[in-house]
């Protein structure tokens, strides 16, 4: 007798099931194996983008989407792990693997710094905590220039290496961020449907309901905010060695605000809505850079973009509170039905 799962409703075959899983990996792998070689640099380049992003905003996928904490920080923990990672291997000549663990490790270590004195903080208290954090963070960046170039950046960065390999073109950097980003999603996921992830998601649900279980609450408030920074820190090394160059411009306020709308705009409740959040937020700032000088000149863009997300975010917490992935499953609900 044949077994079935049981999926929103809706009975299929294990045989049918699995199927439909075998088909689409072998797709998916040649479709990513094929793509740079015939998409152009520009595109490609524009897709290593979206896979850094991804990483940093899979990180705060954990911590709004299950934790339940707004960090406006991330941008901070991207730059620590940038600047660790090019500063060791600039100043220092320490290997490119090894600064860009270090830079990772140092922004591991300053979130649990961070999110044990905040580990109490709430709502809008401990978002306005990472907020602080981000402008001191942001400021040393700038002030500290015999360590990190000041204002005018840190230039020279060494391409990702390893052993004697050393990543340079655009399709070399393509696949590595691509295998990482699985691995982080991977990882995150497993995580997520942990005892620990289902735990943190109660402690989301109602903090007093699990403190009364025996769940410690800071600590596992301050765990998800550890793997964000340290999931950002790796986004920030990799993207210091990527573009060779970076400047704290880079890692502002505005960047931390661009990384709540991918997370938002996907879907919190959904490690996938962070892929598709980051790909539609990517490609607006694109279009943005082209259309924004036509009407408000050169030098508004910055400022414009911060007023574009900002109504984005106020928009989509209103009507799409679930974001692009919530009216996904509700399409999905709906065909199921109809079917």
């Amino acid at each position: 007798m044949e077994k079935t799962i049981v999926t929103n409703n809706t009975t299929l075959p294990v045989s049918t099931f699995s199927k439909r899983k075998l088909l689409l990996i072998p797709l998916l792998l040649v479709t990513l194996i094929v793509f740079p070689h015939f998409a152009g640099a520009y595109i490609t380049g524009i897709f290593i983008l979206i896979g850094l992003y991804f990483i940093s905003t899979l990180g705060l996928s954990i911590l709004m989407g299950h934790a339940g904490l707004v960090s406006l920080a991330q941008a901070a923990f991207w730059g620590i792990g940038a600047y660790g990672t090019g500063i060791l291997a600039v100043k220092y000549s320490i290997s490119p693997l090894l600064s860009l663990l270090a830079g990772v490790v140092f922004a591991g270590l300053i979130a649990y710094i961070i999110g044990f004195l905040t580990r109490n903080l709430q709502g809008h208290y401990f978002s306005l905590a990472t907020l602080g954090f981000g402008i001191v963070i942001n400021i040393i960046l700038i002030e500290e220039s015999e360590l990190t170039g000041g204002p005018s950046g840190l230039i020279g960065i060494p391409s990702l290496s390893i052993g004697s390999f050393s990543i340079t073109s655009d399709i070399a950097w393509f696949y590595v961020v691509v295998l990482i980003g699985v691995i982080a999603f991977i990882l995150m996921k497993n995580l997520v449907q942990s005892p620990w992830g289902r735990n943190l998601r109660s402690i989301q649900d109602s903090s007093i309901a699990s403190q009364s279980m025996g769940i410690h609450v800071g600590q596992y408030k301050m765990t998800a905010f550890v793997i964000s920074a340290v999931l950002a820190g790796l986004s920030g090394g990799l993207y210091a060695s990527y573009m060779s160059f970076i400047s704290p411009a880079i890692f502002s306020f505005e960047m931390s605000i661009k990384f709540v709308v991918m997370a938002v705009l996907g879907g919190l409740a959904s490690l996938y809505g962070a892929i598709i959040g980051v790909a539609v937020v990517t490609l607006l700032v694109e279009v943005l850079r082209d259309v924004v000088p036509l009407f408000f000149g050169a030098g508004a863009g910055g400022a414009v973009e911060v007023i574009f997300f900002g109504l984005l975010l106020v928009i989509m917490m209103i009507y799409m509170p679930k974001g692009i992935m919530g009216i996904v499953e509700r399409l999905t609900r709906l065909i199921r039905r109809r079917t």
